[in-house]
């Protein structure tokens, strides 16, 4: 009787296999294994949710399988990238080669920045730019509008159907994010799963909210940061609940706004997530990694929170070993999922959804996007990206829509609506040994897209030791990137002293007055390797004494004291200039080079011939920590008949030959060189500032004739000094000396 049951069962497993080699299209098949639905809930916590790559990658190792997840902020990052097909290694991978703080705040390269930009930066580093309309003064919605990490998240996921249920997924997957309308929970279970993912990571106060179907959202922390009970609505019978939130501050660092701001933050946050632990069943598991310092915004330091993660899933090996899989189940089990992939499709149609003041014509013309052509969400993204670097918009990114059966792409297009006008800020101050100083208040107004081709308003104005307005209207010829003409005029009234040796013996009162027209040439692609301008233009300048005189011995010895001669000049001519600017930064640069030079040829010849010549380079280079800086500049006057002076260059002051006073040095021609070391001391990469150790060779000085310039008659200054690229411009102390015991202790902010 046993041998013929024996029989049966062999008989039945062979036809069993037969009939399975038979059939192509049936699948390898995981041997059906009753165990219980795992289901991951991770929590948000800004750069401390890196630590759930640690957590999978150690359940990865274990064995055991993940059936659904439900994510909130960076935990639907992670939590969003892994459902979609990564593995926690491919994620580590991709996250290790990424500058992860420049991405999490938007932070651009400076060399990819159109050359007004880069000068206006410049010009003007203190805070944000200032919003003005008839609804009074506005800022952004947002700190960082989180456009480079929306564009990463879909160029990861850019294999996934844009309105794919999120079921579908390898592994099912919800995202939760904070209505700002209403407060309501938003559960994302379909849909872009970038768009997704993004809305649930939209931090209030730092990452802007996005709209989505006509909502405002924010995000997901405000109501469920760990999310337990979307996981159970998933089918969950256990639930991994890894939660990574930030701890509340204690008292003595609450001094500042953004702490306050985040803990207030973290206080909401605290308790829907100590109601989500409350609700985890005896069966389920509770993963806390302890991150020490890493903070909210420490997104440089994704390695340190992953390891961190890792640690803590090893600490609970026993639990989680219960749940694992043998490793051939877990293959097969891996194997068995869905990988929904998007075909090749072609664009059948372009939609321009804006809602600013660029027209969305030029955004078409500009994206090129061709109908007919194969969808590539890259590619697309890179043209968009330099549209973001444009400044023109909070906001532009891509979908891809369906319509009446054809794939297109949408373009959403947010514009700076918290304009038309936009104002930023700038202030110096210096002051030196012998109690000279000065500062100086800059307001900078730009009010772009007067009329449809372009038109641009921008005025400039400076108060302080000098008297500075400038306005101009820029007017694009053909393309809004390419060349354009732009008349202006402007105004200027300064002070200068006149010094014999290292005495102040008077001082001379500057004006000038301007007016022209130039044309401008952006280099290279949309003016990223700087601006060139040709152009016509008339001058008047004045210069009279305001203190002080000339002292001279008469034949019968008396001292007798003359007035200072003044002078005025007008001039019309032709001008031309160029800047090439390729540092990384325009103060303690570490890489690049930028050259800029201008003349000008007068054509009024009733006070003679007049020219002016200006040529100046700079050269960046780093290794480590360690940086040499290296400067030249040279200028000339050419006058004919009675020189005037006051009129030509300056030197003296920081990095101007340091060791002297602020424009000591006055003369029709200019030669000046330094070499400067910088060691970057401290570097507060989340801010992007750094604290700098320097010293500086300086050699240069200026003259009134030609015939006077001369290598035995150049000045010299070293210096040392402390620097740091504050958030309100480059903060300089130092100490220097120069030739015949000259020194100076000098205190600057903000530009010369």
């Amino acid at each position: 009787m046993q041998k013929f049951c024996f029989s049966v069962l062999v008989s039945l497993a062979l036809l069993t296999a037969a009939a399975h080699a038979q059939d192509p299209v049936t699948p390898s098949t995981t041997p059906s294994v009753k165990r219980p639905k795992i289901c991951l809930a991770l929590s948000g916590g800004g750069a401390r949710g890196f630590a759930h790559v640690g957590v999978l990658k150690t359940l990865e190792a274990l064995n055991v399988p993940i059936d659904c997840i439900a994510g909130t902020s960076m935990g639907a990052v992670v939590g969003g990238l892994y459902a979609a097909g990564l593995s926690a290694t491919e994620i580590e991978q991709r996250l290790d080669a990424l500058k992860l703080n420049d991405i999490a705040l938007d932070r651009v390269d400076r060399r990819a920045l159109p050359q007004p930009l880069r000068e206006e930066d410049e010009q003007y580093p203190l805070g944000a730019t200032v919003g003005v309309s008839n609804n009074g003064v506005r800022l952004p919605t947002g700190v960082v509008q989180a456009t480079q990490f929306l564009e990463l998240l879909q160029n990861w996921t850019a294999k996934i159907p844009s309105n794919i249920d999120f079921d579908r997924l390898p592994i099912p997957f919800r995202a939760v994010a904070t209505d700002l309308e209403n407060g309501k929970m938003v559960v994302f279970d379909k849909g872009p799963l970038h768009t997704a993912i993004r809305a649930s990571m939209a931090a209030p106060g730092v990452f802007a909210p996005i709209q989505v179907n006509g909502r405002m959202l924010t995000d997901g922390g405000l109501v469920r940061n760990l999310p337990v009970d979307i996981a159970r609505s998933m089918g969950a019978d256990i639930v991994i609940a890894v939660n990574i939130g930030t701890p509340l501050l204690p008292r003595d660092q609450l001094q500042t706004f953004f702490n306050i701001s985040q803990q207030m933050v973290n206080i909401l946050t605290e308790q829907n997530v100590e109601a989500q632990k409350a609700s985890l069943h005896s069966t389920d598991i509770l993963i806390e990694p302890d991150l020490g310092s890493i903070s909210f915004m420490d997104f440089g330091r994704s390695a340190e929170a992953s390891v961190m993660g890792q640690k803590a899933a090893l600490e609970i090996q026993a639990k989680l070993s219960a749940l694992s899989l043998p490793p051939h189940l877990y293959v097969a089990q891996q194997q068995a999922r869905l990988n929904p992939q998007l075909p090749t499709i072609k664009i059948g149609f372009v939609d321009i959804a804006s809602n600013g003041l660029v027209p969305e014509a030029d955004i078409r013309r500009q994206l090129g996007i061709k109908i007919g052509s194969i969808y590539n969400a890259e590619e697309i993204n890179r043209k968009l990206t330099i549209l973001n670097n444009s400044r023109e918009y909070d906001s532009i990114n891509h979908e891809l829509v369906q319509r009446d059966g054809d794939y297109g792409v949408r373009i959403n297009a947010n514009g700076r609506n918290w304009g038309p006008h936009f104002l930023r800020f700038g202030l110096a101050l210096s002051s030196g040994l012998d109690g000279n100083g000065g500062y100086r208040l800059q307001i900078g107004h730009r009010r772009p897209w007067l009329t449809a081709g372009g038109l641009e308003w921008r005025n400039d104005l400076e108060f302080g030791n000098t008297l500075f307005a400038h306005s101009e209207l820029r007017q694009p010829l053909f393309e809004r990137e390419g060349m354009f003409v732009a008349p202006y005029v402007d105004f200027r009234q300064s002070n200068r002293n006149l010094y014999q040796g290292n005495t102040r013996i008077a001082e001379y009162s500057l004006r000038s007055e301007q007016i022209g027209l130039d044309l401008g040439i952006p280099l290279g692609a949309q003016s990223t390797l700087g601006e060139a301008r040709i152009g016509v233009g008339a001058s008047r300048h004045y210069v009279r004494p305001s203190i002080g005189g000339l002292l001279s011995v008469g034949q019968d010895g008396n001292i007798n004291l003359m007035p200072l001669p003044s002078a005025e000049l007008k001039q019309v001519g032709l001008k031309a200039a160029f800047v090439i600017d390729q540092l990384d930064a325009p103060v303690f640069p570490r890489d690049g080079y930028k050259l800029d030079s201008r003349v000008f040829f007068g054509l009024e010849q009733t006070q003679g011939k007049y020219q002016e010549l200006e040529a100046n380079a700079l050269w960046a280079h780093s290794a480590g920590r360690h940086s040499i800086n290296l400067k030249f500049s040279a200028a000339g006057l050419f006058q004919a008949g009675d020189e005037i002076r006051g009129l030509g260059s300056t030197l003296g002051g920081f990095q101007q030959l340091s060791a002297y006073q602020q424009d000591q040095f006055a003369g029709n021609y200019k030669l000046y060189g330094s070499a400067t070391y910088l060691l970057r001391a401290v570097n507060f990469d989340l801010a992007g500032q750094s604290l700098f150790l320097g010293s500086s060779l300086e050699v240069g000085n200026t003259w009134d004739k030609r015939s006077d310039i001369s290598l035995g008659s150049v000045r010299k200054s070293l210096s040392l000094f402390a620097g740091f690229s504050s958030f309100i411009g480059p903060i300089y102390l130092g100490f220097a000396i120069g030739d015949g015991g000259n020194k100076s202790v000098f205190f600057q902010l903000g530009r010369q």
